[in-house]
């Protein structure tokens, strides 16, 4: 390589260097402007001298072809194509249940709970004859790891009760599946974590389903954000959408948000709203009663609260059939 062309080179990779921000053609004006008399030998045809600039600075991008690009043995000023970076959202995949008929239950809220319609709730169960029952969130209330003001606070007794509310579930239900879809309250338990001791957030030892062991209990502890099939009618605990409450009763505010067959609890209400989709295919979205203390102390008058529980039958190819229950006040279901 001559002595005139390594000072090209040079250069080229020098303003390559100390301007990487600016375009290539912006980049050759400034290379043919201040070191023109370098490439004085075209003849003063100045389009031609920058077209020539242009493409040296190309190649020393590495934007002049892959055999070009191959062939510079200095690749430190290449831009290469940019990806998007990596999300950090967790993809949670559906749960679907097996096709059967299942025992629907939520809020019980341990130790708030009301043991009257959680007894009446499991006679419908086995009267029923269900095949598996879904814990559809709040079955534990963590009430000592609430910011929330409480009378009490023994987190404990409340785990104590909680887990033998677990056990008493499967010795109801022996041979019978169990999937726990977590509410809100259970998840107070890894936010309190979180929050007071972040760097064992992600130990093994602050999940719940280690603190609790439901693997050796035969219990699917599912993701606090999971979503649980049931055929084709899907079911949250109701936590997960915002403001359902507002609506004129829980059924109706999921509707309004889901648009399509849907069940939830969260609301301590049971609620049916039905609807039809423009293509003449029925529509139905339901809420649940609870089974836990209708007057807490944080809200003892005024709330539209009522015991309840349901089945849903999953049939083979998606379809399903939901039964409400309301419990009332003598135990009667209806």
């Amino acid at each position: 390589m001559t002595s005139k062309k390594k000072t090209k080179t040079k250069i080229v990779w020098q303003a390559c260097r100390r301007f990487p921000h600016l375009p290539s053609q912006t980049l050759a004006r400034y290379i043919m402007n201040t070191y023109g008399d370098l490439w004085a030998d075209d003849h003063g045809n100045e389009g031609k001298t920058l077209q020539k600039i242009r493409s040296a600075v190309r190649t020393r991008r590495g934007k002049n072809g892959a055999m070009l690009r191959d062939a510079l043995p200095d690749k430190s000023l290449f831009t290469d194509k940019i990806d998007l970076p990596q999300s950090w959202r967790e993809h949670v995949p559906d749960y679907n249940l097996s096709h059967g008929l299942w025992l629907i239950i939520a809020d019980t809220h341990i130790p708030m709970h009301e043991p009257l319609p959680i007894k009446k709730a499991f006679e419908v169960g086995k009267t029923e004859g269900v095949d598996g029952i879904v814990l559809l969130g709040d079955i534990f209330e963590c009430g000592s790891l609430s910011y929330w003001r409480q009378r009490r606070r023994d987190f404990n007794k409340e785990l104590a009760a909680f887990i033998d509310f677990i056990d008493y579930t499967r010795q109801e239900f022996p041979d019978a599946e169990i999937v726990y879809k977590p509410g809100n309250h259970e998840k107070r338990l890894p936010d309190y974590i979180l929050s007071n001791a972040p760097y064992a957030g992600d130990s093994p030892l602050a999940a719940m389903e280690t603190l609790i062991d439901f693997e050796r209990r035969n219990v699917e502890f599912l993701d606090y954000n999971q979503k649980v099939m049931a055929g084709k009618l899907s079911m949250i605990h109701g936590h997960e959408i915002r403001y359902l409450s507002k609506a004129v009763n829980m059924a109706r505010g999921l509707f309004l948000k889901a648009h399509a067959n849907a069940l939830c609890a969260h609301g301590h209400q049971t609620s049916h709203h039905p609807a039809t989709d423009i293509n003449g295919q029925n529509i139905g979205c339901w809420s649940i009663g609870c089974l836990c203390d209708l007057h807490p102390d944080w809200n003892p008058l005024g709330n539209q609260w009522n015991w309840g529980c349901a089945t849903v039958e999953v049939e083979k190819k998606g379809g399903f059939d939901v039964k409400n229950y309301r419990i009332m006040r003598d135990g009667k279901v209806r």
